[in-house]
């Protein structure tokens, strides 16, 4: 089995169905009914993360991965050494050599890869804690009003989109689409004013910095690259049913008024009804060609979306659940509330 020494120049990644488990300072890799696991200093930690996360990604080569992680290029041999004999990597083609793929084509292969790539990640925390009935009142009302930020926002960060005419079908998907998310903030501004936050209040708010990294990253994909932007548009219109009657029951149980999560379930069910979770099949559908260059700078740039997602998940949860934190957060205020 060659090592990863002889491999310096070919282009590596992990095979399909490789998952990731993080438990404290130990990582478990695992492929089917092989695996390891790597135990890190938690000084070291962003970095060894980076480096499988390029791994899963692939198409980079020893000298490549060295250079992307220099704090740990010593200890990369001997890492893919052991995935390799563990066989947990494959040698990919050379992208100069890999020919293109329509859009219709990608977007099957994309949807496979971000599905893989999320199964590396425990359930989400929100979840769990709305199904085991100990999320608290404030992480209910933080968690709105976290979503009245994307909602507000979501206007003004797909409009640069519209700028960038492609075909006519696109054009007529996007501006379609800019209009269903018109005045969705409406929606969550009632939920929150049932719960004494006023609209002088939302003129002030500020965003958790997840949440405003996330937003951010959907108008620069809308300016700079109209490729990611189409597919990132799937991962904020992903619908979840269950999540939405967890998140129901919990409010009722917590004697929350319906006018707090009536508005937010209405919101949910009308990017149902508008099949907003297909908009990126629809839109990478009228591509012609999408290069093996392109195919890797979307996929980077949607694992870092997903982790963002993720890392916002638990902002809420520490915000919000800090009894010790102002609510709204405000950039001015002239009555703090706490509620």
């Amino acid at each position: 089995m060659p090592s990863a020494q002889r491999l310096e120049e070919k282009p590596l990644s992990f095979k399909d169905q490789v998952l990731f488990k993080f438990k404290d300072t130990q990582i478990e890799i695992r492929h089917r009914d092989q695996g390891c696991a790597i135990t890190i200093p938690e000084e070291g930690q962003q970095e060894i993360l980076h480096f499988l996360r390029l791994l899963q990604i692939g198409n980079l080569s020893l000298k490549q991965l060295s250079q992307a992680c220099p704090d740990i290029q010593n200890q990369i041999p001997e890492l893919l050494d052991e995935f390799i004999q563990r066989g947990l990597l494959t040698e990919t083609r050379d992208l100069s050599r890999v020919s293109g793929v329509t859009g219709r084509q990608f977007y099957r292969e994309l949807s496979r890869f971000l599905k893989r790539f999320k199964q590396q990640f425990p359930p989400s925390p929100l979840s769990q804690q709305l199904a085991d009935g100990t999320l608290s009142r404030e992480q209910l009302i933080g968690y709105a009003l976290e979503s009245y930020h994307v909602t507000h926002l979501c206007p003004r960060l797909l409009a640069p989109a519209l700028a960038q005419y492609e075909t006519t079908m696109t054009q007529n998907l996007l501006q379609e689409f800019f209009v269903s998310e018109l005045h969705h903030d409406h929606l969550i501004k009632k939920s929150l004013k049932s719960v004494g936050i006023e609209s002088e209040q939302l003129a002030q708010l500020q965003p958790l910095p997840m949440t405003f990294t996330v937003c951010a990253a959907l108008g620069v994909f809308a300016r700079q690259h109209p490729l990611s932007f189409k597919t990132a548009l799937m991962l904020f219109e992903e619908d979840d049913k269950v999540f939405h009657e967890l998140f129901k029951q919990r409010c009722q149980a917590l004697n929350m008024p319906s006018d707090f999560y009536r508005p937010i379930l209405l919101h949910a069910h009308i990017n149902e009804e508008g099949a907003h979770d297909q908009i990126t099949a629809d839109l990478l559908t009228d591509v012609p060609y999408v290069s093996p260059e392109e195919q890797l700078l979307v996929k980077k740039n949607m694992t870092l979306l997903i982790e963002s997602m993720i890392l916002r998940t638990y902002e809420i949860l520490d915000y919000y659940g800090n009894p010790d934190n102002i609510i709204p957060r405000c950039f001015m205020t002239t009555k703090e509330s706490r509620i």
